[in-house]
């Protein structure tokens, strides 16, 4: 019983901390961004002038003397599905944060901002395999859910590993229509993740959220430290004065970056980065202006 009133103010507390996010994220950047990605067939008609030629049915042209566009109409809704990583390498953390906490805060902030603009999400959560799937729905009883399994699937994944394969074939399995598709997770992916990653992102418009930590990406010179794998639970010790042992470092922080942005590149996903240690809405808002700015063009 004191587990589950834990969870209940964790959940609580999340909704409290994350609610002006979502009033921001709301206030008119979430919709103009996302305005269209649902389209549905209306009907034909004939061609006329100006009309974009794209939307030309060579099919019913070819049984007529005349060209015919489709007509389409932007759906009521969208369908928006959360796929988070739960892995073991996600509970690291040097800041007040783990890449846990902030998965969860910036899932709350997606689904609460979902719900808020009347738009269906889902849940899908993953490791080495399909942990759970929430079904999509629009209310905030049901985002709060989502983020409660969110938490609950934090604390019971440890020494697991992450692969999106078997979520990526789930998902393409289970979604009907197409979707607004974020993946939040560290992007510890091997090679074997690209072609479905790729294949997946020409069905819906799917888009990576990378939670990062700082001490990922850099650790000062303080001497002897003992580094613990959370996904396996190895050990291994590193001077960090050396700096033999710095290039080294350096060398793969560059090296698993290029491989994430080859990887997102050649699939066409947009990535979006986010430190423990920063503010979680501003590289939202980044990625929103050059959403924006793409429509425009």
């Amino acid at each position: 019983m004191e587990a589950t009133h834990s969870l209940f103010r964790r959940v609580r507390r999340l909704e409290i901390h994350t609610r002006k996010l979502v009033e921001q994220l709301v206030g008119g950047e979430y919709r103009s961004v996302f305005r269209g990605l649902g389209m549905e067939f209306q009907e034909f008609r004939r061609y006329v002038e100006g009309d974009d030629p794209r939307l030309i049915d060579w099919n019913v042209t070819a049984r007529s003397t005349f060209p015919h566009v489709r007509i389409l109409s932007e759906e009521r809704e969208l369908l928006v599905v959360l796929m988070v990583d739960v892995s073991g390498s996600l509970n690291f953390g040097s800041v007040s944060l783990t890449k846990a906490d902030r998965v969860a805060e910036t899932a709350a902030v997606l689904a609460l901002s979902a719900v808020r603009n009347n738009d269906r999400v889902a849940l899908l959560t993953f490791s080495n395999r399909v942990h759970d799937y929430i079904p999509p729905d629009k209310d905030r009883t049901h985002a709060l859910g989502i983020v409660k399994r969110i938490l609950e699937a934090s604390e019971h994944h440890h020494r697991e590993s992450a692969d999106a394969n078997q979520a990526l074939t789930f998902l393409g399995q289970v979604l009907k229509r197409r979707a607004m598709v974020f993946l939040i997770s560290d992007f510890r992916y091997g090679e074997e993740t690209d072609r479905l990653l790729g294949s997946f992102a020409k069905r819906h418009d799917l888009v990576g959220i990378h939670v990062f930590d700082p001490r990922e990406t850099r650790v000062p010179p303080v001497g002897r430290i003992r580094f613990r794998d959370p996904e396996t639970g190895t050990e291994r010790l590193a001077d960090t004065n050396s700096r033999r042992w710095q290039e080294e470092f350096n060398r793969a922080v560059q090296a698993r970056a290029a491989a994430r942005e080859a990887l997102c590149r050649r699939a066409r996903v947009d990535l979006v980065s986010i430190s423990t240690a920063d503010d979680l809405m501003l590289p939202l808002r980044k990625f929103f202006e050059l959403r924006k700015r793409r429509r425009r063009h």
